[in-house]
C-alpha cells in the first residue's frame, strides 16, 4: 500500500496513534473472544474425563451429562464471534483512516454497544447454565 506524501500529512499524528490503539484494543477483544471460546468448548472435554473417571469408581453416583453438548455449541458460537469482531476491526480501521484523510469525525458506537450487549448475553448464558444444568 504506497500512499502519497500528501495523504499521510493531512492525518495528525495523535489522531493516527488514537486509531491504531483503538484498532489494537478491538484486536485483543477478538484474541479474549476466541479464547473464551476455546475454553467454554474444551470445558466439554472436561466434562467427559470427569464422567470416565466417575464411571471406573463405581462407588460415585454419575449424574446426567446431557448438556455438554451445550458448551460446544456456546464455544462454538463465541470462537465465530471473534473472529466477525477480527474481521470488523480492519473494516473499522480502514474506514477511521479515510475519515482522518479527509479531515472528518465520525463516531462508531454501534461496536461497543455490540459488544458490551454481546459480553452481558455470554455472561447471562454462562451463569444460567451454572444454575439450571
Amino acid at each position: 500500500m504506497n500512499r502519497e506524501p500528501e495523504e499521510e500529512s493531512r492525518i495528525d499524528p495523535k489522531d493516527l496513534m488514537a486509531v491504531e490503539r483503538s484498532t489494537t484494543a478491538l484486536i485483543g477483544t477478538a484474541i479474549s473472544l476466541i479464547v473464551l471460546g476455546f475454553v467454554v468448548e474444551k470445558f466439554e472435554l472436561f466434562l467427559h474425563i470427569v464422567a470416565a473417571q466417575l464411571h471406573t469408581d463405581r462407588r460415585a453416583q454419575v449424574p446426567e451429562l446431557s448438556h455438554i453438548a451445550f458448551y460446544n455449541y456456546l464455544g462454538i458460537g463465541i470462537v465465530l464471534a471473534g473472529i466477525l469482531l477480527a474481521i470488523y476491526t480492519y473494516r473499522y480501521y480502514l474506514r477511521w483512516i479515510r475519515h482522518l484523510q479527509r479531515g472528518e469525525i465520525d463516531t462508531d458506537k454501534a461496536i461497543y454497544f455490540y459488544l458490551s450487549l454481546f459480553v452481558a448475553l455470554i455472561g447471562v448464558i454462562l451463569l444460567l447454565s451454572m444454575i439450571l444444568l
